[in-house]
């Protein structure tokens, strides 16, 4: 996957986090809009220095948390809060539900799912391996490997929405 394509990954598949963590911080949903855009904006033009798409949501986190600072400090002249403490409220506040949430799906796929499904979605969603590699390991082919996937990660969700709503 080429350095843009990882970038561009990342940022879309973190922009409804990153939308929710701006908008605690600016408490307003158009600055927020703004605060993410600002940030992809940066983060784009520093897009050589992302090794990885993990290392590149971690810096996007970080970048639209201090685009939202900033676009705060700008709009907003009084607060109850310094716009620090409301947003590292926030980002514990999120940290700890995602947390939480990854927890519970990563007991999913322990507990529940085979042993070939649990290594399918190890290697590819932590390891960030291509199907093709994934297939050679396991002597599988690689269209067995996506079907496998979809289908392991399909029982996660269903899992992860009955409990979800059984707890509710």
């Amino acid at each position: 996957m080429k350095q843009t394509d990882r970038i561009t990954t990342a940022f879309m598949s973190l922009r409804e986090q990153m939308l929710s963590l701006a908008e605690r911080i600016t408490g307003n949903r158009d600055d927020a809009a703004d605060a993410v855009q600002d940030a992809f904006v940066k983060l784009w033009q520093q897009r050589e220095q992302y090794e990885s798409a993990s290392h590149a949501r971690g810096a996007g986190m970080i970048t639209v948390r201090n685009s939202s600072i900033d676009l705060a400090r700008r709009s907003s002249h009084a607060s109850e809060l310094p716009v620090e403490q409301a947003a590292d409220a926030a980002i514990e506040t999120s940290n700890e539900e995602t947390d939480a949430a990854y927890q519970q799906v990563r007991r999913i796929i322990d507990n529940e799912l085979s042993p070939r499904q649990r290594a399918i979605i190890d290697m590819r969603e932590i390891e960030e391996m291509e199907f093709e590699d994934i297939a050679k390991r396991l002597g599988m082919q690689p269209a067995a490997v996506r079907v496998e996937l979809s289908r392991a990660r399909k029982r996660v969700r269903e899992m992860y929405h009955n409990r979800k709503k059984n707890n509710s």
